[in-house]
């Protein structure tokens, strides 16, 4: 009984592995045919982008937000504009939409205060990061002279503690960057309110197919940073 037990959770952890692992390899491609996809359909109401910015702006951010442009794959928002690439400027294509819907989202949600506490949980992450290696080296170094009787056996502790130390501000990490998810799908959820109020149901379904698929790739990040250890997945920057 307890043996059929032990190998039914054994195969659970491989598969749960096995997924994470596959999303973590294959997220980005997938966002890439989405977004290829979304970029292939055009808006029926015949609005463009600056008009649909400037209404979402006017209507929702005090008309605050400024344009500006970025590199490909590097839409995002800071405090008081919106960065869009070439390509999200110059269609009105449904992925077009979708991306500074997103923006516009987040610009919400920086309004009514949701970003500040993650911007400061993500700068008290850098300043730990700052101490993740040092931890792991000093408690190699203290784990090895111990196990050679060069120092106390007690340092052997010490060095452990160094170690947990180093483990724990990797929880804290993968923590960030799962609280980062959260707010991706919260800008996401503002960005579709926001087309539902000028496109289809339809149009707004693959909007929505797209934003997810932009989420999965933050999900990617996530597991890259947790399995980049088995050298199966690339790593991915634990501290941003």
């Amino acid at each position: 009984m307890w043996l059929y037990i032990v190998i039914g959770i054994g195969v659970l952890f491989f598969l749960i592995i096995c997924f994470c692992l596959a999303v973590a390899n294959f997220s980005f491609d997938n966002f890439k045919e989405k977004r290829k996809e979304a970029m292939s359909y055009r808006a029926s109401n015949g609005m463009n982008i600056q008009d649909f910015v400037a209404i979402i702006n006017e209507q929702y951010l005090d008309g605050a937000l400024k344009v500006t442009r970025c590199e490909e794959y590097m839409d995002h928002f800071s405090p008081g504009y919106i960065a869009l690439s070439p390509s999200t400027l110059s269609s009105n294509s449904l992925a077009s939409f979708s991306t500074i819907a997103h923006e516009l989202g987040h610009g919400l949600q920086y309004k009514k205060g949701e970003l500040n506490k993650h911007w400061q949980r993500k700068n008290k992450n850098r300043v730990l990061g700052k101490f993740f290696l040092p931890l792991i080296i000093i408690g190699i170094v203290l784990a090895v002279l111990s196990l050679v009787n060069v120092v106390p056996s007690f340092v052997l502790y010490i060095g452990i503690g160094f170690f947990s130390l180093a483990f724990l501000i990797f929880l804290i990490a993968c923590y960030t960057k799962y609280r980062e998810i959260k707010i991706e799908k919260g800008a996401s959820n503002y960005g579709i309110s926001f087309l539902r109020e000028c496109m289809t149901k339809e149009e707004v379904k693959i909007c929505a197919e797209f934003l997810n698929s932009a989420r999965l790739t933050y999900w990617g990040s996530l597991f890259r940073t947790m399995l980049g250890w088995t050298m199966l997945t690339k790593k991915d920057k634990m501290f941003y």
